[in-house]
């Protein structure tokens, strides 16, 4: 499977905070060539087992997480209009005129994301940011016929799109945070099996985007001896000047903070140097914003490192990420696994 077709095809499975369950057989269909076991717990998060055959193996964790940003439909109007709140960050600027997805009882429709145009709003209405809860969907049905299908809670989604920007950059939904599920995927396909150095538990968690409400279950479960996690992270837009912000083609980010363990972050670094695989160092300080600040603390404490993808524009339908970095994250990973005593 080529790369940004792998890319694609884990980034357009539905996986709605709530409903990461419903692409299931897709996802285990794509994953388990490279994988041994399967397991499902009843938060919803998929764990990925591949055993390296050694004796007193030790376990690692690598997560990503799997859900998606996304609406719920609250309320049909007379009209035949849905109207929705946000699940996760969704970012309501980029919401108007948004294509999007409704997966409704037995039938998914698409919608348009209305809101008022500028030349019809009042004179203190325009400028102003229309929240999420005003925003309309209109999937072309009446009440009747949209009740059929639609009902309190039925989840929306970006619509998945997905193209290319030149040879170098792609984009769509959900590359927060499947594009590093993908690497993961893409690292086991680079990985000389015979070197893997760890039993690997791969968790592609659920609730990321509403609070990191279910690693915690994942990690329990399978008490790992360390753990890796794999986040996207914001790139270096054009004009960008916050100091975090990571550059577009400088290679996966390795984060120092006091909430990561500093030898596992060490030696992650000498195998990027060792292999002569790009990466560029970000500063979290005191929490990084992603499950490693749970992962961390969980049980007696689980030694955690944290790597990321920048890409652009996240929590919008176009997100944007580097095919580069994308293969040096698969590559630095791939290596990692098969190197010895990191754990």
């Amino acid at each position: 499977m080529e790369t940004k077709d792998l890319i694609f095809d884990v980034c357009s499975l539905m996986s709605i905070n709530g409903y990461e369950y419903v692409d299931s057989e897709k996802l285990e269909k794509i994953v388990m060539p490279y994988f041994d076991e399967c397991e499902k717990d009843s938060v919803g998060n998929h764990i990925f087992i591949k055993r390296c055959g050694r004796p007193d193996a030790k376990k690692l964790l690598i997560d990503t997480h799997y859900d998606e940003i996304g609406l719920m439909v609250k309320g049909i109007t007379e009209e035949g209009f849905l109207r929705v709140c946000s699940v996760g960050g969704v970012d309501a600027r980029l919401l108007p005129c948004a294509d999007v997805t409704v997966y409704g009882r037995g039938k998914t429709m698409s919608g348009v994301a209305l809101d008022k145009p500028n030349c019809i709003r009042k004179d203190d209405e325009k400028g102003k940011l229309t929240p999420v809860s005003d925003i309309l969907i209109d999937v072309g049905l009446d009440k009747d016929e949209v009740a059929k299908y639609v009902e309190t809670g039925t989840p929306v989604g970006f619509k998945a799109v997905y193209d290319t920007l030149g040879e170098d950059y792609l984009y769509g939904k959900s590359l927060d945070d499947k594009i590093c599920s993908a690497a993961v995927i893409r690292a086991m396909q680079l990985l000389d099996k015979e070197k893997l150095a760890y039993d690997i538990y791969f968790s592609m968690s659920c609730r990321e985007e509403v609070g990191h409400r279910a690693v915690s279950a994942a990690t329990f479960r399978i008490e790992p001896d360390a753990a890796i996690i794999l986040d996207v992270t914001f790139g270096m837009a054009p004009e960008g000047k916050k100091g975090s912000d990571m550059e577009m083609g400088g290679g996966p980010s390795v984060s120092i903070s006091v909430i990561l363990n500093k030898k596992l972050t060490d030696s992650i670094e000498c195998v990027a140097k060792e292999k002569e695989i790009p990466y560029q160092m970000c500063l979290e300080g005191v929490d990084t914003g992603t499950h490693a600040d749970d992962v961390a603390f969980i049980g007696r404490g689980v030694p955690t490192a944290l790597l990321g993808i920048p890409i652009w524009f996240m929590h919008t339908p176009i997100e944007t990420a580097k095919l580069d970095d994308f293969e040096n994250t698969a590559r630095l990973l791939a290596a990692i696994l098969e190197k010895e005593g990191l754990v």
